[in-house]
């Protein structure tokens, strides 16, 4: 092969720049234009995420938001609470002035009838039971709690025995002639508890005794105490559900009786009662009174029970035998 043939020149210029290819052209080596380089979708994907951090700022601001309503309706609950809850305690105070006052013109009724009391701008209704108007649990006979019941509708049988349950309830044991239940019922019915053999603690208590039925309570409970410690109850301040023991089968003879304490001239005629009299006793001291306030405000009912014992102490007017 001869030296011409073998000798090809070099793709290069003679300054050293490579020439084009054949039918092409150069290459661009700008920025941004590199092989598989999309400005557009760059930008895109820019613009999803500054979407999306706005919309998780808007979540947490609305969180907080909601978090800080939530946290002032609980604040304002809570104040209401604490305040409607100090406005019931001043009821209580009220109707131990009021039931203890020595003027007969302004002394409360004590027999459970609801008095409007108004304080702190509110509304409430106030009553306040005298316990010697009711029947006590544990000293009254069995013949009075019998007549109870049969006021309350049950049938002679049935008030008896129940009525036996209960004094076998609060007697000691080895008590004789009572159709009530005995232990052995009790353990028959696998029931947790035996009768106490003592003294009822509380009204409430008596719903343990076999027989008694919720339905049966209710309707019993306004007439019961454990706090006068007498045998019999003063009719002049029972309420209607004790009346009914004195005349059961007479509904009619029960409202007579609270109509006079309200003034009804007729009804007080017709039962010789003088409301006026009655204003006249001496202040209370040593005496029980059973006290109920409720109020409400919006759909919320607030409500407070306290069963309190007056004294002639100016130091202390009365103590707190119970609190609800």
């Amino acid at each position: 092969m001869s030296f011409a043939a073998s000798f090809r020149p070099s793709s290069r210029c003679s300054s050293g720049r490579a020439e084009p290819p054949p039918g092409g052209h150069e290459a661009s080596h700008e920025p941004g234009h590199e092989p598989g380089h999309e400005p557009g979708r760059e930008r895109g994907w820019a613009l999803v995420s500054v979407l999306w951090a706005i919309t998780l700022l808007s979540l947490m601001a609305a969180a907080t938001q909601a978090l800080t309503v939530t946290s002032y309706r609980s604040e304002t609950h809570a104040m209401i609470d604490a305040r409607a809850e100090a406005d019931l305690d001043a009821a209580v105070v009220a109707a131990v002035l009021g039931v203890s006052d020595l003027r007969p013109e302004r002394r409360w009724r004590a027999d459970g009838t609801a008095t409007d009391f108004s304080f702190d701008g509110f509304a409430m209704q106030v009553s306040a039971q005298d316990e010697l108007g009711r029947i006590d649990l544990n000293v009254s006979s069995g013949a009075l709690i019998t007549q109870l019941l049969l006021g309350a509708g049950l049938a002679p049988d049935e008030a008896g025995k129940l009525a036996d349950g209960i004094v076998y309830w609060r007697s000691k044991t080895g008590l004789q002639n009572l159709r009530g239940a005995t232990d052995d019922e009790y353990r028959a019915a696998h029931l947790t508890y035996l009768p106490r053999h003592g003294p009822f603690q509380t009204v409430d208590e008596v719903k343990l005794v076999l027989g008694m039925t919720p339905k049966l309570f209710a309707a019993i409970r306004p007439a019961l105490t454990v706090y006068s410690k007498r045998p019999s109850f003063d009719s002049s301040v029972a309420p209607r559900e004790a009346l009914a023991a004195l005349y059961p089968g007479d509904p009619g003879k029960v409202e007579q009786i609270v109509r006079a304490r309200s003034g009804d001239p007729n009804a007080s005629m017709q039962l010789g009662f003088s409301p006026a009299a009655a204003a006249t006793l001496a202040a209370p001291s040593g005496r029980a009174f059973s006290i109920e306030a409720r109020l409400t405000v919006g759909r919320r009912t607030f409500a407070r029970s306290a069963v309190v014992e007056l004294t002639s102490s100016k130091q202390r007017p009365y103590f707190v035998l119970a609190w609800h």
